[in-house]
């Protein structure tokens, strides 16, 4: 794993981070390492402790994947960490992977809001909504590890935020949505519960009665 670790991390840094172009087997080999993430055992909703990430090398691979591994602003980068994040779409496929099988994992999904806060409005709606849906699904995998963290405030924060970016919403974009917030309320998120009556959702509403 820390081979893994160290070699995901160097190819995300040089050939995606700071590459003007991104060579064609880079985000294959990617894809890969994230394979072999979701198919560790810690991952396995019926083990031990089920979805809770220690150590030092998971941690850092599972950033790396995630496209948030530098945390500090860096100018003369290619993309992403310069603040450009235009090209994006280029890595939803990795990220709905990871997403899709992990999202529950408290770590995961804290890396996951991280690299939503930092894309803002430029993160792709459509992929947003099927990664978060994907994860709010299997949150029962998480054993009530969400209870008492900021994950649904955050979650419901990018959801207001896409929505005025995207508005006015699409009403099946909208559904999904405060599918999202409804699920975000069942875990006790206040600030869902006031965010199904902005106007981009009362008008949907509006229309879909």
């Amino acid at each position: 794993m820390r081979v893994l670790a160290q070699f995901a991390e160097s190819i995300v840094t040089r050939h995606v981070l700071d590459a003007e172009d991104i060579p064609e087997n880079a985000l294959p080999i990617l894809d890969d390492c994230v394979q072999r993430v979701i198919t560790d055992r810690v991952f396995d909703p019926n083990g031990y402790r089920a979805g809770e990430i220690h150590g030092f090398d998971m941690p850092e691979l599972v950033r790396t994947l995630l496209f948030v591994n530098i945390d500090a602003e860096c100018p003369g980068a290619a993309r992403f960490v310069n603040g450009d994040w235009t090209d994006i779409a280029i890595i939803m496929p990795l990220v709905t992977k990871l997403v899709r099988a992990s999202g529950w994992s408290t770590y995961v999904m804290k890396n996951f809001l991280t690299l939503c806060e930092r894309a803002a409005s430029s993160y792709p709606i459509d992929a947003f909504i099927e990664q978060a849906t994907s994860a709010l699904d299997s949150t029962e995998y998480a054993k009530g590890s969400w209870v008492g963290t900021s994950l649904p405030a955050r979650l419901a924060a990018v959801v207001q935020r896409l929505a005025e970016a995207n508005y006015p919403l699409e009403v099946n974009r909208a559904r999904r949505l405060l599918r999202i917030l409804d699920a975000l309320i069942d875990l006790g998120d206040r600030r869902s519960a006031a965010l199904e009556q902005d106007e981009a959702f009362r008008r949907v509403q509006g229309l879909a009665t």
